[in-house]
Order: structure tokens, then sequence, then C-alpha cells
């Protein structure tokens, strides 16, 4: 069965539009196409139909894909709309009143991935089978409001409008080093010390957020000897006796086997929660959304 929209006295086909959803949530023809199980000429003829009929471009070409143009992007936010209440119409009649389908990305830290998310999965994919999960990683340059992603967790607030969000609790770190490098080098007893250490942190220019560069906050001058991309690998370099490093607690499976350096360091991030408006009210999204808040304070 077709569905239409009417906007301005212009029938939106829902086939059309479907399309377009796919494309602006995947970046690629190629990637949309197949999610959609139908050929890039069928999707590409979709596409042109609906803007020869709208009068308008809806996404352009670049280095990395498609790319929505500001009319794409504002007909994307009403079809969005429309998606939702469509579907959530259609889940009256799902028979189970429990089972979700579809494909929801999810685009997070690595750490929060891997400690947090990644273990916890059972919870949501045991009770939604037919339910699809992506989990991305967050690199410089990455939207939400792209559509690179339905649903994010990030470091502090979105600082793109007309996102919400909402805390999923606050998260410590510290300064570690190993007893191994202890013994061989001491620990600095001042800040000022610390450049006679050898200092792990991150590629800079690597950083998704500046706000992830915490070891500015402990000394503004802050060099590292090691850079490392990963959280995860910045504390297998301080396990190893490799130098000193601003560590995620919840990272820590042993704190036994690492040494605080300056303990009275308070040292604090907070993870939100963040969605596009409009598609919350979508099954598989409005699920996920549920999950993921039941990871509130699972970083402590």
């Amino acid at each position: 069965m077709l569905y239409f929209i009417t906007m301005n006295h212009r029938q939106i086909n829902w086939e059309d539009a479907r399309y377009l959803l796919s494309i602006a949530r995947l970046g690629q023809l190629g990637k949309a196409a197949e999610s959609l199980g139908v050929s890039v000429m069928t999707l590409s003829r979709h596409l042109n139909q609906l803007q020869t009929r709208l009068g308008s471009t809806l996404v352009t070409r670049h280095s990395k894909g498609m790319q929505l143009t500001n009319e794409g992007s504002r007909l994307v936010e009403y079809l969005e709309r429309a998606e939702a209440e469509i579907e959530a119409a259609s889940s009256i009649f799902d028979q189970t009143g429990r089972s979700v389908s579809g494909t929801v990305r999810i685009a997070a830290p690595e750490g929060f991935a891997l400690k947090v998310l990644t273990p916890r999965l059972n919870a949501i994919t045991s009770m939604h089978p037919d339910l699809n999960l992506e989990i991305v990683s967050q690199t410089p340059g990455f939207s939400l409001s792209r559509r690179e992603a339905d649903v994010a967790v990030m470091v502090g607030k979105p600082t793109e409008p007309q996102l919400y969000f909402e805390s999923l609790g606050i998260y410590r770190l510290g300064l570690y080093a190993s007893r191994d490098y202890a013994e061989r080098h001491g620990l600095p007893g001042r800040i000022d010390q610390l450049p006679r250490h050898r200092l792990i942190g991150y590629v800079e220019d690597l950083l998704f957020s500046e706000r992830l560069n915490v070891a500015r906050n402990v000394w503004s001058s802050w060099q590292s000897n090691i850079a490392i991309s990963s959280p995860v690998g910045q504390v297998a370099a301080v396990k190893v006796g490799l130098g000193i490093g601003v560590l995620h607690d919840f990272l820590l499976d042993n704190k036994d086997d690492l040494l605080p350096v300056f303990p009275d360091l308070d040292l604090s991030r907070e993870f939100f929660l963040v969605w596009h408006p409009n598609i919350d009210r979508i099954p598989r999204i409005h699920t996920v959304l549920d999950f993921m808040r039941s990871l509130r304070n699972a970083v402590h």
C-alpha cells in the first residue's frame, strides 16, 4: 500500500520519502540501497523523482557520500514526524505487543561502548531479536544533526541546536602510574614536576571533542610523550609502565595495579544521551532510548 503526504499541494510518495530518510541516515547511496533491499539505480530514480516533483535539490554529493541541503534537512524533519506516527500506529497491531524490529545506530565514545554498553546488550537483544543495533565511534566532525546516527552518547551537553538530551551520569577520572613505573622513576609531588616524567595522553587532532582532553585540566602545558587515540589503549600503556596518564576510573578493572598520582585531584565529566527530535515515538527508537536510560550511572 502506498501512502502520500501532501505539502503545498505536492504529493510525496511515502516510498520516495522512506528512501530519502535512508539516504539522510546512512549518507551513502550504496549503504542506503542495501538497507532498503533495492538497487542503487532504483534508489537514485526515486530520489530524482522526489526532487523533480518538489522542484528542489534535497541532497548533494561530497567527498564522503551524500549530504542534505537546507531544503532536504527541513523536509526530513517533517518526514521523521510522519514516520514516527506511521510506525507508532502500526505498533498497535503488533501481536506480541513487545517486540520491535529495524535498525538503530548508536554513536558512543569507545570507553562507554566497550565497558558500559556492549556488556549489557543482552538485555535488549534477547527481548527484541529482530532489532539490529549498530554501534559506531564518534570521529572529529561527527554530527548527530546530519543523521550520522540515530542516538548518541556524548561527553558534555551537545552544542548542536534542536537536539534532545538528558544526563546519563557523571564519571570520575584520575592521574595514575603503575607500581613498576613508580619504582623506576618515582612519582611527582607537584604539578610542576610532571615535565620530568613520561606522559600518556590523546592524539589531540583526533579528539572528537576538546572536552575529552582532561589532561590539559591537570596541567595546561601537558605534552604527551606517548599519544594514543583510544582511552582503553591509554589504560593498557599506563598498566605496563610506559608513563603517567589521566584514566577513566570506570575503565579500570583492578585499581590495585595502579597508583594514584595527586589523589586529591578532582576530575569528572558527564555523559549525555542525545537524540533527534521527532523520532522518539518510532517504536525501535523509543525502545533503544529506554534501554540507554537503564544504563544511567552505570559508569560509577
